[in-house]
């Protein structure tokens, strides 16, 4: 009898905890079931909300910008003197180009 008794309430206690969070989900705006490309990029973005108010204020959102633009700049300024010159962005723009940009040609 013990041995089922304990595969059983592993089994009960897994699926109580699954439902409380995708209970917890739906409440943040994530939404359940498959998602789609476009549900998991609001996902990501839903992710800049640090204090879960359930929306992204524009300062959580503009840190995020800022973090992004200040390492991108990390890797244009290769000599790391806080300027970008013509010659490092022409290797920047060479190495990265495709990274960033989807060109038609």
């Amino acid at each position: 009898m013990r041995t089922v008794t304990i595969p059983l309430i592993m089994i009960t206690t897994l699926a109580c905890s699954s439902l409380a969070w995708a209970e917890d989900a739906s409440q943040m705006g994530f939404k359940e079931g498959p998602l789609t490309a476009t549900d998991k990029i609001v996902n990501r973005f839903m992710e800049l909300d640090r204090d879960a108010t359930e929306d992204v204020s524009f300062e959580e959102y503009m840190s995020m910008v800022q973090a992004r633009a200040e390492a991108r700049f990390a890797l244009m300024d290769r000599n790391h003197d806080g300027e970008v010159s013509a010659d490092e962005y022409r290797q920047f723009w060479q190495a990265q180009k495709s990274q960033y940009y989807r060109l038609k040609r």
